[in-house]
């Protein structure tokens, strides 16, 4: 089980994903962000997967400016959410209901550091094998993704666009079996940590150790890039292996959608 950890750590988690975040959506055409005086954050994918579409809530919500964003992202016609650390206040929860947002969910962000883990074995299960994908290959990643997310191609197209993929800070993995990718990873550099996104495992493959390889090597590759901490927001499934590498829970945050 995760145990909590201390307020540097996880502010300094937090900065990185927002940091990353930034990078992101700096870099495909027609994607945007902004960040208002009260701390509100936007970012605008214009991907159909509300956690991609924020409007991120400030420590001290400014709820005049997060409806005013709210009002922005309505507009775009694509799956939005508000994100916030912790639990919703009932005036936030309100607001949220005024813009059609009542379903709620919510995502650990897990954090790991080099300096209390012994070094990482490289190992992987007999037959496979873990390597980078450039821009150059991004029809690869895309298709792996489509894959093991079972999303739409156009949607991975974008996450596998060769600007990303060569963009400094940005890795792209896969761990192939026999030549067919079983598992995927993109790590995002920020300062010393590392963001880890994008992991899938297609279902037919999943209970078989390519995950746990690939999210090993992952990270042998971003300490050996200069990374001394991690970061991840991981779904049930995965969450346990990750806490068997050493991810902690830094804080649990809350996405208020419209229902599914």
């Amino acid at each position: 089980m995760t145990q909590s950890i201390d307020s540097v750590a996880t502010e300094a988690a937090v900065g990185a994903f927002y940091e990353t975040m930034s990078r992101l959506v700096d870099i495909p055409p027609g994607m945007r962000r902004r960040q208002g005086a009260g701390g509100t954050k936007l970012f605008l994918t214009g991907l159909p997967m509300p956690s991609l579409n924020m409007v991120c809530v400030g420590a001290e919500p400014d709820l005049d400016e997060v409806g005013a964003f709210a009002e922005e992202l309505a507009g775009e016609g694509v799956p939005w959410s508000i994100q916030l650390r912790g639990e919703a206040s009932p005036a936030l929860l309100e607001l949220a209901t005024r813009h059609g947002r009542t379903s709620s969910s919510s995502l650990p962000l897990l954090v790991w550091d080099a300096s209390l883990r012994s070094p990482l074995a490289a190992s992987v299960p007999p037959g496979a094998a873990v390597r980078e994908v450039a821009g150059s290959e991004h029809e690869v990643f895309a298709a792996a993704l489509a894959d093991g997310f079972g999303a739409p191609r156009d949607t991975t197209d974008v996450l596998a666009l060769p600007a990303l993929l060569d963009s400094p800070g940005m890795t792209a993995f896969v761990l192939e079996l026999d030549g067919e990718v079983v598992a995927t990873g993109f790590n995002m550099l920020s300062g010393d940590q590392v963001g880890m996104f994008n992991g899938s495992v297609p279902p037919r493959h999943r209970g078989n150790g390519y995950y746990r390889a690939l999210v090993t090597a992952r990270l042998r590759h971003a300490v050996g890039s200069g990374a001394r901490h991690a970061f991840t927001q991981t779904s049930p499934m995965s969450r346990p292996l990750y806490a068997s590498l050493g991810f902690r829970l830094a804080e649990t945050w809350t996405y208020l959608s419209a229902e599914s």
